[in-house]
């Protein structure tokens, strides 16, 4: 079975901007399930449910789960979280302190595209991405926070990268670009008689939109996507 799993990162990016119905479109033509575990739901809709700023992202979120569009995955995944968890904050080490880099929402949503083997983890917060793609930098990006000396424990960065080893991390970003690509943002057309070069003004609205809302992708990899996005 084809399987994206969603963090709450993600969600919320693609939620503030008002493209969830873009996503729902975009699983249609996908053919698969969208999954979520209960962490996420938590960090989505039960704890932004009492907060009034960010009361109607949860509701939208809450409608989106109970219209079928992600489902939640309600088995134990609690061993695989918590080795996980273990081994990523006590991976970076600065002034004999361990550094606290992940939380349980994503590793718990890491654990799951783990242990079924999913197509991807759908996840814009930058830290979990880094330590699974580019541990060094992401400690270089630590030092320069911290204004202190980062070290690296060598063991428990290869275990996790072994537990982690066929999970492929991609953003929200992605998924919008490949919604605009397959013309799910059709609706917008009627703009071209107030607007030049609409739809590269579109591509770029929304993934400066993603960007400003928690999206990880740079100010080069938007002009890299403009520049060579094939847009008529």
């Amino acid at each position: 079975m084809k399987v994206l799993i969603f963090d709450s990162s993600a969600l919320i990016s693609i939620t503030i901007n008002n493209l969830l119905d873009k996503l729902r479109e975009l699983k249609k033509h996908y053919r698969g399930e969208f999954f979520i575990t209960n962490e996420v739901k938590r960090e989505i809709v039960f704890t932004p449910i009492n907060n009034k700023k960010f009361k109607l992202e949860a509701l939208q979120l809450a409608n989106f789960i109970a219209n079928d569009n992600l489902k939640v995955y309600d088995e134990d995944l609690s061993n695989k979280t918590n080795y996980l968890l273990t081994l990523a904050n006590s991976i970076y080490t600065a002034q004999d302190n361990c550094i606290q880099i992940l939380q349980k929402g994503e590793v718990e949503s890491l654990a799951l595209a783990s242990i079924i083997n999913a197509d991807a983890l759908v996840i814009d917060e930058r830290t979990t991405r880094l330590l699974i793609e580019d541990a060094l930098k992401l400690k270089h990006l630590l030092e320069n926070k911290l204004h202190t000396k980062v070290t690296i424990d060598k063991d428990n960065l290869l275990y996790f990268k072994k537990e982690t080893k066929n999970v492929k991390i991609i953003r929200s970003s992605e998924l919008m670009i490949i919604a605009f690509e397959l013309n799910l943002f059709e609706n917008y057309k009627k703009v071209k008689n107030i607007i030049k070069d609409y739809k590269k003004e579109l591509l770029e609205g929304i993934l400066y939109g993603l960007r400003f809302n928690g999206c990880s992708i740079s100010i080069d990899e938007i002009n890299n996507v403009l520049r060579f996005e094939r847009i008529k």
